[in-house]
């Protein structure tokens, strides 16, 4: 099939469970959720666990990824589906008490630099990992996650499609070790695939996920042409798999990301209230239980510190003056300014505890999680100094920032759930190459 449009179909490579085995034994969470211990765990629950392609343990660990990827081509644990497809994504999730569901478009999206203006980041990224995910998109040939991406407007003409499509019986079904249902169904059919095409050739997408792999796939495109001698038309290379869902689907969810500071100088602890007056209006609460619940209460700007040290303190912080932020942010647009984040890394990390964002960016002085009271239970004697909570942005928050022509910092989002890695994989070579 040629490629042409912005949106394109594609013969995705998939299990075959008669091989493989159970489904559920051999997809993964995305890459930057998988550490050690559940990198091993899932290497021990099947010898196709998808894990041995995108996080690979072994020494050379691209190498041995691309010859996995190769062998399970050859003995058919993956196979070509034999018709060019969208693939409709659907995930059921509950949240405090509450019930999801989000739905999803797979497919493959042409690559556009930012500046084009169409597709659009809203976070930071971090080199290090541009870097690996750049070596093993090199060494596969294939995308082996979507990208997660954001499509803002009004389509009523998909949203009906997308509603027939749901209706159906899906073909692949998948309860994760999360609990989440995730459902895939193939849209083969021409006339869908082209309306698809026609309602999202001139949408804006946001980023919400996946920014690592769409620089990557940027940077691996220009190689690729540049090696090929920059030919006329479109190649595979030129697109990437992303995942698209309606800004406003009522399955949207956002939840904020924490921060977990593993070494603050104590000094700097024992003088926190002196300096944080300064800029802030302070609230002192007695234990984590009542920050947290200030904290739910208190805003969207608000800020949520558990500092260690000789006695623990547990506080809620408002910025009391604007203008503190763009002294320590000048360049920044107040899109910006506005976050919670961007006060907490430009006023508490960077002027009170003295974390350069050089440092955050470099990785290892800050940690990240979900989970608030894994944040908090951190925060304690030979572990980390500090916990600071936020409470989620909103979607306008996103759109404002990218609007702006900026980004937030890094891990400023978490869109949940994540898109589970291996249902479906998009192979960047033609089929001979791939041994199909």
């Amino acid at each position: 099939m040629s490629l042409s449009h912005r949106i394109e179909p594609f013969a995705g490579l998939l299990y075959d469970a008669a091989r493989a085995g159970a489904l559920s034994n051999v997809v993964a969470p995305p890459y930057d959720l998988i550490d050690k211990t559940r990198q091993d765990a899932l290497y021990a629950r099947s010898l196709y666990n998808v894990v041995r392609l995108e996080l690979n343990r072994d020494q050379d660990r691209y190498a041995s990824a691309a010859r996995t990827l190769h062998d399970w081509l050859d003995t058919g644990v993956l196979k070509l589906s034999p018709r060019p497809a969208v693939y409709s994504y659907s995930q059921f999730f509950e949240v405090d008490g509450r019930y999801f569901r989000r739905e999803g478009l797979i497919v493959r999206i042409k690559l556009e630099e930012f500046s084009a203006g169409r597709i659009l980041p809203h976070e930071r990224t971090f080199p290090a990992a541009k870097q690996d995910r750049l070596e093993l998109l090199s060494a596969l040939g294939a995308n082996v996650s979507p990208i997660f991406g954001l499509y803002t407007g009004a389509y009523p003409a998909l949203a009906s499609l997308l509603g027939q499509v749901t209706a159906e019986e899906p073909a692949l079904e998948i309860t994760d070790d999360l609990g989440i249902r995730n459902q895939l169904r193939f849209i083969e059919d021409r006339s869908a695939i082209e309306a698809i095409q026609r309602e999202l050739e001139s949408a804006r997408i946001f980023i919400a996920d996946g920014h690592h792999r769409y620089e990557t796939a940027l940077e691996y495109r220009r190689r690729r042409r540049a090696a090929d001698g920059n030919p006329p038309g479109a190649r595979s290379y030129d697109y990437a798999m992303m995942t698209l869902v309606a800004s406003d689907d009522p399955g949207l969810v956002i939840l904020p990301t924490y921060r977990v500071a593993r070494r603050l100088e104590q000094h700097a602890i024992a003088s926190f209230d002196e300096h944080a007056q300064a800029w802030f209006d302070i609230e002192e609460c007695a234990n984590a239980d009542s920050m947290r619940a200030s904290l739910a209460a208190a805003g969207r700007d608000a800020i949520a510190a558990a500092l260690g040290g000789d006695r623990e303190k547990f506080r809620i912080l408002r910025l009391r003056d604007p203008g503190a932020l763009a002294d320590a942010m000048p360049s920044a647009p107040d899109a910006v300014r506005r976050l919670a984040v961007s006060i907490l890394h430009g006023l508490v990390l960077e002027r009170i505890f003295g974390i350069t964002p050089e440092q955050v960016k470099a990785g290892g002085v800050i940690g990240y999680t979900i989970d608030a009271r894994e944040a908090l239970s951190n925060v304690a004697p030979g572990s980390a100094s500090g916990a600071f909570l936020l409470n989620a942005p909103a979607m306008s928050d996103i759109e404002a920032v990218s609007d702006a022509g900026a980004v937030m910092p890094e891990k400023s989002t978490y869109f949940y759930p994540k898109l589970l890695t291996g249902l479906v994989m998009n192979p960047l070579e033609d089929e001979a190459s791939l041994g199909v």
